[in-house]
């Protein structure tokens, strides 16, 4: 008899637990990178301070899943990331070197699409 009530009372309060930890699904946002003040004008792209660094961490959230597009335009780039929230994603993005070294600027805005579709290069 003792052996069902502790049962469910761990299932029971296995149920519970789990209700309170749901989370929302991500957010989508968007983060365009502008050169930061520490870019070096005579330097290319690739000799820039943390430049190695900010590539692998890009890489590492798009092995991640959580980059779902990104490019590049005029002098900028732009990522489409998921994140819990604005504040979660300021810390990842703060994290990268080139962007808290000042080789890039990033600027976080919630990105709400209203057609839905997928972009892939030209062949």
């Amino acid at each position: 008899m003792k052996t069902h009530w502790i049962v469910g009372f761990v299932l029971t309060a296995g149920v519970a637990y789990g209700q309170s930890t749901v989370t929302r699904p991500d957010s989508l946002f968007i983060v365009t990178y502008t050169l930061g003040p520490a870019w070096d004008a005579n330097l290319p792209p690739s000799s820039q301070l943390h430049f190695k660094e900010h590539s692998a961490n890009l890489g590492a959230w798009r092995k991640e899943g959580v980059i779902r597009f990104g490019a590049r335009y005029a002098d900028k780039g732009i990522i489409v990331i998921t994140a819990p929230n604005q504040a979660a994603l300021r810390e990842r993005i703060g994290h990268d070197p080139a962007v808290s070294g000042g080789v890039f600027r990033a600027d976080i805005q919630p990105l709400q699409p209203f057609f839905e579709g997928c972009i892939e290069k030209p062949k």
